[in-house]
């Protein structure tokens, strides 16, 4: 089966993979059934059915439509902050700013990209399009840590990056009202250590 692409979706299938995204963010892969999505979307069996024909299908184009748009947006996003990786400090301001934003108003979605992260674990499918998603924050956390002065920027990209996802995941588990002070602090941190400026 050829997975969903966020750009291939029609207008039909987006509510439908937006609904069981909602789904997997708010109660885990055992959520998602037809009729639940059904009901999430307003959308008669049927039609879900017609769609997806099995819950495995539905499933599976939902993780990959979730880490294609992300991967969309998180390219969008580094092209605007590339004018900030100059001011590394900028840079991560906004990029904190960003996520809180995001946390705040989207966490179910990302919830399910961590959801898709685990299905890479476990089925090679999903590797590709993990793998690009990695790709492309790394690219541009390389951009600015190399402007920052870095020796080893793609190495450095990779720490940071790993860091990230790791503050993200934590405050999606156990958030905290502090989420833009820590974060910017911690990166901040970490960057100095990383470039051996203090």
């Amino acid at each position: 089966m050829s997975m969903i692409e966020a750009d291939d979706t029609n207008d039909r299938e987006r509510p439908l993979m937006e609904a069981t995204l909602r789904l997997i963010g708010r109660s885990g892969l055992k959520a998602v059934t037809h009729r639940a999505v059904a009901t999430e979307t307003g959308m008669s069996l049927g039609a879900i059915t017609h769609h997806f024909g099995t819950r495995d299908l539905l499933v599976d184009a939902a993780l990959s439509f979730a880490l294609r748009r992300e991967v969309k947006r998180l390219r969008a996003l580094a092209l605007s902050l590339q004018t900030d990786a100059l001011d590394v400090d900028a840079w991560i301001d906004a990029l904190v700013g960003w996520y809180a934003k995001e946390l705040d108003s989207e966490a179910d979605l990302h919830i399910a990209c961590y959801e898709a992260f685990l299905a890479a674990a476990r089925d090679d499918r999903y590797r590709p399009i993990v793998a690009e998603w990695y790709e492309t924050w790394r690219r541009s956390a390389e951009l600015a840590l190399t402007a920052a002065g870095s020796r080893a920027p793609r190495l450095h990209a990779e720490i940071f990056v790993a860091a990230l996802v790791g503050i993200v995941l934590q405050q999606l588990a156990a958030p905290r009202r502090s989420f833009k002070k820590e974060t910017r602090a911690a990166l901040s941190e970490l960057v100095r250590g990383l470039i051996g400026k203090r």
